[in-house]
């Protein structure tokens, strides 16, 4: 299955969160390795879009959309650190 990078998905994470995530950071729970959301893995075409460690491949972060709502499903991240205000 092929990916494509963290921007793809920039928009909807901003939307569902109410802040930009454009220079968020993730740290993930699995290898604590950290990477903006820039560098994630992103897989399209599912029932919902999987975001996953560009390091080990754990998956991070589950988003659906249905009805016009975004879900989603916090997995393995240990911390999400957003930039600051500026």
């Amino acid at each position: 299955m092929t990916y494509v990078d963290g921007n793809a998905i920039i928009g909807a994470l901003s939307i569902a969160t109410g802040t930009d995530v454009s220079h968020a950071i993730l740290v993930c729970g699995a290898c604590g390795k950290r990477h903006g959301v820039a560098q994630a893995h992103v897989y399209l075409g599912g029932p919902g879009t999987v975001i996953r460690c560009p390091s080990c491949a754990a998956a991070e972060i589950v988003l659906v959309e249905i009805d016009h709502q975004i879900q989603l499903t916090i997995g393995n991240v240990a911390t999400i650190e957003f930039a600051p205000a500026s």
